[in-house]
């Protein structure tokens, strides 16, 4: 397992995950499979490290389980080892979290990532643990990633939480953090194992979080922009701040662009302008009214 976990961490650190949109067909709930394929080449060939299927941009929490299911096999499949695919096995309900890590396993994806349950509010960490624990079980030899992103799934891992799992479940790996609070994020950093693989998953702030000591960043916004992301990572992993400095004002321009609602319809619909077939946002989020790439293009050439 330490192997494993090793492994993981020196593929992904210094680098991007790129947190995959979805294609759908038109006005349902269905993976849109023939479009993997595409969506993984176009990040692949522009340098992310890892895709990450099935999150927050990629909606899958919404979806019903055998579309995920569907989702994650086709990212595995399209991406046949070129680099990590991590699948995300989190949900409300327990039981589906672990069907969706025993699938995971059974397509042989590299790691698992799972948010914390949604809507209801878990003061006590137990049932947190409870949690983890039975997806862990599930699939006791695959590498698992804590999803922290409490603005969205109501509950979070705070740093007292993270101890307990880094102790109590061999197989974590890590943890992606999408939190707006560096602060906080700090002290998950000074809480976590030295091995534990850190992410970044807040775009705004990713120098700062990577200076903090992030390994890398799972980001959303890469599945449609990749180029500015991993140009970032690339300068601090070249040591050049000047040229960091300069990639990230250049992604706080874009992400100033996005539609006030419409984060996820705004990529897909980036996406459709590049070429990528993604379909439409699960209803009832909605798509931009006009086109998208045009300002971010004019954003990337004139930098």
């Amino acid at each position: 397992m330490k192997e494993k976990i090793a492994i993981l961490k020196q593929a992904l650190a210094g680098g991007v995950t790129s947190a995959m949109a979805t294609p759908l067909h038109e006005d349902t709930y269905e993976v849109k499979t023939a479009v993997i394929p595409h969506l993984t080449d176009f990040l692949i060939e522009r340098g992310v490290r890892g895709l990450f299927a099935g999150g927050s941009t990629g909606e899958g929490i919404v979806l019903p389980l055998a579309e995920r299911k569907k989702l994650h096999e086709g990212v595995v499949t399209a991406v046949s080892g070129r680099v990590p695919v991590l699948v995300h096995v989190g949900s409300i309900r327990t039981d589906w979290a672990v069907e969706l890590t025993e699938h995971a396993a059974a397509i042989q994806a590299d790691a698992i990532a799972a948010i914390t349950p949604n809507f209801y509010k878990l003061d006590d960490e137990d049932s947190l643990v409870r949690y983890y624990k039975a997806i862990a079980a599930a699939a006791p030899t695959m590498p698992l990633i804590l999803y922290d992103i409490p603005q969205l799934a109501t509950n979070g891992i705070s740093p007292n939480l993270l101890k307990i799992l880094a102790n109590e479940i061999p197989s974590l790996v890590g943890i992606k953090s999408s939190r707006p609070d560096a602060q906080i994020i700090r002290q998950l950093l000074d809480a976590a194992p030295p091995h534990l693989l850190a992410l970044a998953g807040n775009e705004a702030i990713a120098l700062g979080l990577l200076a903090l000591g992030m390994d890398g960043l799972l980001s959303g916004l890469s599945t449609a922009v990749p180029e500015p992301i991993v140009a970032l990572v690339k300068a601090i992993t070249n040591h050049d701040l000047v040229e960091a400095q300069r990639q990230q004002t250049i992604i706080r321009a874009i992400l100033a662009l996005t539609p006030s609602g419409k984060r996820i319809g705004w990529i897909k619909q980036i996406l459709i302008e590049r070429g990528i077939s993604v379909g439409p946002a699960v209803p009832p989020r909605l798509m931009p009214d006009g086109p998208s790439w045009p300002q971010i293009q004019a954003i990337l050439e004139q930098a």
